[in-house]
């Protein structure tokens, strides 16, 4: 038998993930039907749409993307009174997460997560019904993409009695990611005030790009890293601090990508840029990282490959008689009579 239990408990089955929140329960009358805790696991979260794949060498449900986490371990199943929608439960889920400090690093609703019995395989037990109902989100919280506390909630209907799976590692470590490959083109990673740190969701975007460079040789990349410079005119330390902060944005990226691309020379970074914003405009859009993605350009042939593919001079055509005639433009000598 199921055990039944109040959502005053259910609050402190996800307390780990969300315990910044300090309210009396998440949602109003919600039932638990599991609930799993472990002090440490290995797991692998979703971060991008299922697919399947058919091809020859993988067939079935796999995740278009994930992250890999170490840490502590929570699990819960809940399900909720059929007056609540499919969407009203995944954005409570999601105000009440950004609302505790919390960022969304990755999100899809209905068909375009993909396919219902592909979050059964990544969730495991528990997940199930239609790809036209659920919603999945994933976030972090913590001062760089790499350790905090992640949150991973899947929602979906079961006989039409809306459920959700929500599993939240405290303290865990980012150990892996895997992505699948950017397409080429620009973008733009935007940055807190005074802050260098990549978020999780710029990590997964950068790390796209570090895909396609490991994948494709034809393929570079080239980083600027941008500060808001409208303080600069106080003082030289804070010119200084500024074009500092600026450099750090863009190393953050290019050291990302030469770790994990194995690029070589295909990534330029090109350093870090001070502008100042015009008067009354948000200081936000300069404090940022250009990231673009482009095909390398064909080498230029060199002089000795020009050479040796030049066309040679022509012979001398010969006469009736087997004499050589001369070509083009000579100085033709005549005996004077």
């Amino acid at each position: 038998m199921i055990k039944r239990i109040s959502s005053a408990l259910a609050l402190m089955a996800l307390a780990g993930a969300v315990k910044a929140l300090q309210v009396p329960a998440l949602f109003d009358h919600e039932t638990v039907m599991a609930r799993t805790y472990q002090s440490r696991i290995n797991i692998e979260l979703p971060s991008s749409p299922i697919r399947y794949l058919d091809n020859e060498t993988r067939q079935g449900y796999a995740s278009g993307g994930e992250v890999h986490l170490v840490g502590r371990m929570r699990r819960v199943v809940l399900d909720h009174p059929p007056a609540d929608s499919d969407l009203s439960i995944i954005e409570h889920y999601r105000a009440r997460l950004t609302g505790a400090g919390y960022r969304i690093a990755f999100e899809c609703h209905r068909d375009e997560c993909g396919d219902a019995p592909g979050w059964r395989l990544m969730l495991g037990q528990g997940v199930i019904g239609e790809s036209g109902s659920q919603h999945y989100l994933l976030a972090h919280k913590g001062k760089q993409a790499e350790r905090g506390d992640y949150v991973a909630v899947y929602v979906n209907e079961v006989d039409d009695l809306p459920r959700s799976v929500a599993v939240s590692l405290e303290n865990a470590r980012l150990t892996r990611v895997l992505t699948l490959a950017a397409e080429p083109g620009e973008q733009q990673l935007f940055f807190a005030l005074n802050d260098s740190r990549l978020s999780l969701a710029d990590l997964l975007r950068v790390d796209r790009v570090a895909t396609a460079l490991r994948e494709q040789d034809d393929l570079q990349a080239a980083v600027t890293g941008y500060a808001d410079g409208a303080g600069d005119a106080a003082t030289e330390n804070g010119r200084d601090s500024n074009r500092r902060l600026a450099r750090e944005r863009a190393d953050r990226v290019a050291t990302w990508l030469a770790d994990h691309a194995d690029a070589g020379d295909r990534v330029a970074n090109h350093g870090g840029q001070v502008q100042v914003p015009p008067p009354g405009e948000d200081g936000r859009h300069w404090r940022r990282v250009d990231l673009i993605l482009e095909q390398r350009p064909a080498p230029a042939p060199t002089p000795q490959a020009d050479a040796e593919t030049a066309t040679p001079p022509s012979e001398p055509a010969p006469t009736g008689d087997g004499a050589t005639q001369p070509q083009g433009d000579q100085d033709d000598e005549t005996d004077s009579v």
